[in-house]
């Protein structure tokens, strides 16, 4: 009798522990609405974009919509969602399909694959000071070629203002790359994302400047050699 109370009790014991172990994790936790996804949403963003050659800069005013189109399931059987990016000069403008990309995502991470090159732009749970390296699923390296860089959680949970005054309660910024030491290069990326709307705010800033030759810098002004500077900044988003 007490060998057939002892075996029930183990019994017990293993069905509990079996089911905690396939508990779920609470997405919202973990910071999945972070990037949500669903057929039909799209965001629009105000775009800025400059490129310079020798210190002189080329500016472009556009909008951009990200529209998550369908979904499908991939050669691997996971869920995959198609994401037509359209561009137009204004709001007055029709869209023209510019580019298709397609993202995946589970309770671990976000990628993104374009132009046949996948990047990991989130992993959960969403947390300060969290790092992983967006390029780990490609061939693609830092500056220098021998290395992966960074990217890195900052105020998470913290409210941002848009430029547009616009305010987000709850965001998480991404720092993308490290600091650089070199004074002839500019090196800013980052990107905001607001719970349950996804990214508000992009800035792609990569430029490099001339030095001073001469014994007097004081009052130098470093001309821009060459680099890239774009802003993309949300003003609409729903489902279709």
């Amino acid at each position: 009798m007490i060998k057939k109370l002892l075996c029930w009790c183990v019994l017990a014991f293993l069905a509990v522990s079996c089911e905690e172990s396939f508990v779920t994790p609470d997405p919202e936790a973990r910071g999945l609405n972070y990037y949500p996804l669903e057929v039909g949403q799209y965001r629009i963003y105000d775009v800025t974009d400059i490129h310079y050659q020798n210190d002189v800069a080329t500016e472009t005013h556009f909008q951009m919509r990200e529209w998550v189109a369908d979904s499908f399931l991939d050669q691997t059987n996971a869920l995959t969602y198609k994401i037509i990016r359209s561009v137009r000069p204004n709001a007055q403008a029709e869209w023209l399909d510019d580019s298709v990309m397609t993202v995946t995502k589970d309770h671990n991470r976000v990628i993104l694959t374009k132009d046949n090159t996948r990047y990991v732009i989130m992993v959960f749970p969403v947390q300060e000071g969290k790092t992983w390296q967006a390029d780990v699923l490609n061939n693609r390296y830092n500056r220098d070629s021998t290395a992966k860089e960074n990217s890195v959680y900052f105020t998470v949970d913290k409210p941002y203002t848009l430029q547009n005054s616009a305010v987000y309660d709850k965001t998480a910024t991404v720092f993308i790359g490290e600091v650089s030491t070199d004074s002839t290069i500019i090196d800013k990326r980052r990107e905001v994302y607001a719970r349950n709307i996804g990214k508000i705010y992009r800035v792609f800033d990569r430029k490099n400047l001339g030095s001073c030759q001469s014994t007097d810098c004081e009052d130098y002004v470093s001309p821009i050699l060459d680099g890239h500077e774009r802003y993309e900044v949300l003003i609409e988003h729903g489902k279709l």
